[in-house]
């Protein structure tokens, strides 16, 4: 194998391996949520859109939970029933579940479980 050759090879796995790395962040949510918390701290907002494959926001932890309540409120969606860490949402006769994870102990983390609404909220 002459020199050339090599050095696509080289490359070629190299490209393979940004990719690889870029997929796994992808997956686990962790290049969002750090773009998020970096939202949160250096625009000094209460409340900032984490991710644009699925629908998150995030907060600190020391913000009421109330601002992501108005958050769904300007989307169109009524506050409903809270269990535990689930929050249900109503709009137009359906609903929708969001759950509140924390993370790092400095934020918290609102996800909605029910893909299909994802689409809804681009078009709002």
């Amino acid at each position: 194998m002459n020199k050339r050759n090599k050095r696509i090879i080289q490359w070629i796995l190299i490209v393979a391996g940004i990719l690889a790395i870029a997929k796994a962040y992808y997956e686990s949510k962790l290049l969002d949520l750090t773009l998020g918390i970096l939202g949160l701290e250096f625009w000094n907002t209460n409340i900032h859109r984490v991710s644009c494959k699925t629908l998150m926001y995030i907060t600190k932890t020391d913000v009421d939970p109330q601002v992501f309540i108005d958050e769904m409120a300007q989307k169109g969606f009524e506050a409903g029933e809270v269990y535990g860490r689930g929050h249900l949402f109503s709009k137009e006769g359906e609903e929708i579940l969001v759950i509140e994870k924390e993370y790092m102990g400095r934020y918290r983390v609102y996800e909605i479980q029910n893909k299909h609404y994802f689409l809804a909220f681009e078009a709002a």
